[in-house]
């Protein structure tokens, strides 16, 4: 354990390596991502490099796990003697995951960041909050510093939502391309309902238990109400962990309930394919499923829900942790997608449909630019 705490000082940053021509067929791009047990995570991940490898098939990417918590890999963020190594080893350095300006989670410092030599760019980040009415979460004001100039390093910059736009313009940073998430175009089917699926009901994340007790009893009695509804209706109800940690938490709240968990994504697009509809605070279930086609009721806990829910035109659906009128608002959304009415899905496919053109573009132009910083066709 004491490993993932220690922490080496770096008594210098070289200026980047010379860039000379390499006569190898791979392009090596080192992925600074959140590379966590959180399966959300590895939806965002899954997708970017889908997408990248479409338009640079001959990329090999190098996982960087960025997150400071547990992860598969040790926390090793791109400042310090990974800057060295990115400087040596890498064509190309993408940072791509999803709540990284939260805190900055990414610890970037400006005064480092500008001795990366490889080419930079960011992909579909955002930003969080402590709650649906607090400010972006950053609790050192010099990660504002770090976060402008990562940005003015950056070649390309793209972000999740419009509250993550507006946080960056607030920093002066106008440059910035609104893609959606990542995960909403790792697949794209249309919306269905299915009938003989079970009701998929997500469980919080257990970090909120820690800091939020209130909120977190909150939502577990959303659940219960939720089992509730979807009983009446004649739908099985499973929960869905999107963590391990969030297993043994789930079974002594529900020992009756099934409950599934993996840690793998292929299993997650099979338990999601075949389930009526997704209701939950975990975000990226609702984000990943919209591209499954599969109905959904994000409950908006803090700024990435209300994010997402207003750049797609969902803030009359989904609905938030403090709305007072909560459960019949919830039991008449469940029966609008028990009756087989997908409009509020059909508009908002088609505006996933303009943003994921967007996001294609942008991913295209992103491939371009590293061919033409390498100078090659």
């Amino acid at each position: 354990m004491k490993l993932f705490r220690k922490r080496i000082k770096i008594k210098k940053i070289t200026d980047g390596r010379f860039q000379k021509q390499i006569n190898r067929d791979t392009i090596i791009i080192h992925h600074y991502c959140p590379h966590t047990f959180n399966i959300g995570d590895h939806f965002v991940i899954k997708s970017i490099r889908k997408h990248l490898k479409e338009n640079l098939p001959e990329a090999l990417f190098i996982p960087k796990a960025c997150a400071k918590n547990r992860g598969w890999g040790m926390p090793v963020q791109l400042k310090g003697e990974n800057i060295n190594q990115s400087n040596q080893f890498a064509d190309a350095v993408i940072i791509g995951g999803s709540d990284q300006y939260n805190n900055w989670s990414l610890r970037i410092k400006k005064d480092e960041i500008t001795k990366l030599n490889p080419p930079l760019y960011l992909i579909g980040l955002g930003i969080s909050s402590a709650g649906l009415d607090a400010p972006p979460k950053i609790n050192k004001h010099e990660y504002l510093d770090d976060i402008r100039q990562t940005n003015i390093t950056a070649r390309y910059s793209s972000v999740r939502d419009k509250l993550t736009q507006k946080f960056l313009e607030s920093l002066g940073i106008d440059k910035t391309i609104l893609t959606g998430c990542p995960a909403m175009y790792l697949y794209d089917e249309p919306f269905h309902f299915k009938t003989d699926g079970y009701a998929a009901l997500t469980f919080p994340f257990p970090v909120i238990k820690k800091n939020k007790s209130e909120l977190y009893s909150d939502l577990i009695a959303r659940i219960e109400n939720t089992i509730s509804i979807i009983e009446k209706a004649g739908l099985e109800p499973v929960i869905s962990c999107h963590d391990d940690r969030d297993v043994f938490t789930a079974q002594s709240f529900f020992p009756e309930r099934k409950i599934f968990f993996s840690n793998y994504v292929d299993d997650f697009v099979d338990f999601y394919r075949n389930a009526a509809f997704v209701v939950g605070s975990r975000l990226h279930a609702s984000i990943f499923v919209s591209g499954l086609g599969k109905p959904f009721i994000n409950i908006n806990i803090d700024k990435r829900g209300l994010g997402f829910s207003e750049t797609f035109n969902l803030v009359d659906w989904n609905l938030n942790i403090n709305d007072t009128e909560f459960s019949g608002k919830l039991e008449q959304r469940i029966q609008t997608i028990l009756k087989n009415d997908l409009s509020v899905f059909e508009n908002f496919y088609a505006l996933k449909s303009e943003y994921k053109n967007v996001f294609k573009s942008f991913i295209s132009s992103v491939a371009d630019d590293i061919r033409q910083k390498l100078k090659r066709d």
